[in-house]
């Protein structure tokens, strides 16, 4: 990133109007990045105790390459409660930099269940110091996350409270905790799909005959949890994504419109498992796919979610990731442009 670009400006006015914060996410939504780092840099400046702002600021310091500054300041979130959950009702620490050998240490999934598939990855760096690690998440993903490297055992948020634990860490924190930044990031693989679901699932595809001998596998996933707070800018026609497919065959991964019975997460990471290439929207299912080590290819908006604020097509987050990038508000028409070439590099 220039450092013109995000230099604060002495000259720097606030809009008439719009209060600086408000201002600074229509900047971000209309991709006018530059300026909503001017408005960061004011705000740092005059108001650097407003959690508000240092919550937005968090986003122009990882898109500037500062992973850890940045997941310092997104902490800050956490006391307007923009970020993360609700802290545990224990006397127990949130862990810093103990010796955690024979040690126990919960991990408290929060946020959407994509956030709590991107951060169960920490579990595996936990047990490597030592400890014994819990994790507490969502009732439909414990089966898969007591397969993740480093979990001794995956319960429901409601038991978290009762698990017996030395030290415990928020989920969407455990990057900051680990001090990680972008080089230190692992892109592996480190959910995998149960065996007798995966066998279920290949026998489904035999019988249906949905992709031929030779097929690109390909899955499909439009949109996300409507009750995003941003969902309708991460949207985009359906259709358009289908006619850059032209005549390929592919399936549908939208769970409420598909032919598939998804009915569980080991039901979508088994048919993820059988696919070549899934092309989705910035959802759970995204996570997933990437998480399994799939080639997995994210329609990301020009204001994307933290984990894509780096810039570039790729992502240190995962190895198996690439970003198609939306270069004009409301106008997706780059991005399907740019998934027809690679495709065609796809079948070469």
């Amino acid at each position: 990133m220039s450092k013109d670009l995000h230099s604060f400006n002495k000259s720097f006015a606030p809009h008439p109007v719009l209060h600086p914060l408000d201002e600074q996410l229509q900047a971000g939504l209309r991709g006018d990045f530059k300026r909503g780092f001017e408005i960061a840099d004011y705000l740092e400046k005059t108001s650097p105790q407003d959690p508000r702002a240092a919550f937005n600021r968090a986003w122009y310091k990882m898109m500037e390459g500062k992973l850890l500054e940045g997941l310092s300041l997104l902490d800050a979130g956490r006391w307007i409660k923009v970020f993360g959950g609700q802290p545990l009702p224990t006397n127990k620490s949130i862990y810093k930099d103990e010796d955690l050998k024979n040690k126990s240490l919960l991990i408290c999934g929060e946020g959407g269940l994509g956030d709590e598939i991107i951060n169960v990855r920490f579990a595996e760096e936990f047990a490597q110091k030592g400890a014994k690690v819990v994790v507490a998440c969502d009732s439909s993903l414990t089966s898969v996350f007591s397969r993740v490297p480093g979990v001794s055992a995956a319960i429901n948020h409601r038991a978290a409270v009762d698990v017996y634990h030395d030290f415990w860490v928020p989920a969407m924190s455990a990057a900051r905790v680990l001090s990680k930044e972008y080089k230190t990031l692992s892109g592996k693989a480190y959910l995998s799909a149960h065996p007798d679901y995966k066998k279920k699932w290949r026998d489904y595809f035999i019988n249906q005959n949905t992709f031929k001998a030779g097929d690109l596998k390909i899955g499909l996933r439009f949109y996300g949890n409507p009750k995003f707070e941003h969902e309708q800018h991460r949207k985009f026609p359906p259709q358009d994504l289908i006619n850059v497919l032209g005549d390929r065959p592919w399936i549908n991964l939208q769970k409420e419109e598909s032919d598939l019975k998804l009915e569980t997460w080991e039901d979508t990471l088994a048919v993820l498992a059988h696919l070549d290439l899934v092309i989705t929207s910035c959802t759970s299912v995204a996570h997933a796919s990437a998480a399994l080590g799939k080639k997995t290819w994210v329609i990301v908006p020009l204001l994307p979610y933290y984990i894509w604020a780096l810039p570039g097509a790729t992502s240190p987050w995962y190895g198996s990731v690439r970003l198609f990038r939306q270069s004009r508000f409301g106008d997706w028409s780059n991005v399907f442009t740019e998934i027809e070439k690679a495709l065609k590099e796809e079948n070469t």
